[in-house]
């Protein structure tokens, strides 16, 4: 098996069923394999996916409850056969060949470990597919100050790179691995319910000493929002998990300024209204993990 995509479906079918016609389109002459993993839908969500199951080339995998991106995303990967794994929410679209273009680019680099494609809006919008790992230097002194006094070897994500390029850390939503140094590194890191996977995961795979790349050739649609309804629970929980992304990867002391000019950065936008002030007070008390997404799932009764 060459390629196994993998996507997480939580009350979001039509997305999920859209992304898999544009693989079948798009992918051709390699053996791949489709895994959908349903995080405990609605039943009328999960029964539009019942008709993958005449597909066989899908999998469809029923979670009994909604564990998070990176854990519905590792449940998939429990069952995926391929040499490479394509990780990809389901509000995207492939444009071109992606897989076929982002496999042979790894295939000829044996250092590059995690590519992702040129996202865009739509078929003529370019969106950023890429970011810099976070970094105390930068969130004191900004990243032009930075960069004009260091080394820095990552662009910005504000420039529209036209060739293959290292980049620091790539887009959760479109991910394309070499699927044994995936597992090598242990994969996505499930204490992550949503958000922060993508900067875990790159920096984990820059420290194990392969690269990660932006390989613009291959074009994906993300229509970003479409699978997740935002509110100020799902805006909390970004918070949750970038605390947890600091503490993991910086000193107790260099985590604990990072998370004080956050929390001044809400402050100051709580003047513009919406949630900043509550997302302010959130981030005030710790954002405590204990009031998480994921402890407030309910498990699907097994008949």
């Amino acid at each position: 098996m060459d390629i196994s995509f993998i996507t997480v479906n939580y009350n979001s079918s039509d997305e999920t069923l859209n992304l898999i016609k544009s693989i079948h389109q798009h992918t051709q002459n390699r053996a791949y394999e489709i895994i959908v993993v349903d995080n405990n839908s609605r039943p009328q969500e999960l029964e539009k996916l019942h008709e993958l199951k005449s597909d066989p080339s899908v999998t469809l995998v029923e979670s009994p409850v909604n564990g998070g991106f990176a854990k519905g995303n590792m449940l998939g990967v429990e069952y995926a056969k391929g040499t490479h794994f394509f990780f990809l929410n389901n509000d995207t679209r492939l444009l071109n060949d992606a897989s076929g273009i982002l496999k042979a680019f790894l295939e000829a680099n044996s250092k590059i470990a995690l590519a992702t494609a040129q996202l865009y809006h739509d078929e003529e919008s370019p969106t950023s597919s890429y970011k810099k790992f976070p970094a105390l230097a930068n969130k004191l002194f900004g990243n032009s100050f930075v960069r004009f006094f260091t080394k820095d070897d990552f662009p910005s994500n504000k420039v529209r790179l036209h060739v293959p390029t290292k980049v620091g850390v790539v887009s959760g939503s479109c991910m394309f691995f070499n699927a044994s140094v995936f597992n090598k590194i242990g994969g996505l890191d499930t204490n992550f319910f949503l958000y922060c996977e993508e900067e875990d995961i790159s920096k984990r795979i820059w420290e194990s000493g392969y690269e990660v790349y932006f390989v613009p050739e291959a074009k994906i649609i993300h229509y970003e929002g479409a699978s997740t309804q935002k509110s100020y629970e799902i805006e909390r929980e970004y918070y949750i998990s970038h605390n947890i992304l600091l503490d993991k990867h910086f000193s107790p002391f260099a985590a604990a300024i990072m998370k004080f000019l956050t929390l001044l950065k809400l402050l100051r936008r709580s003047f513009r209204g919406g949630n900043y002030f509550r997302l302010f007070r959130f981030v005030l008390r710790g954002a405590p993990v204990k009031e998480s997404l994921r402890y407030q799932q309910q498990t699907k009764e097994v008949l």
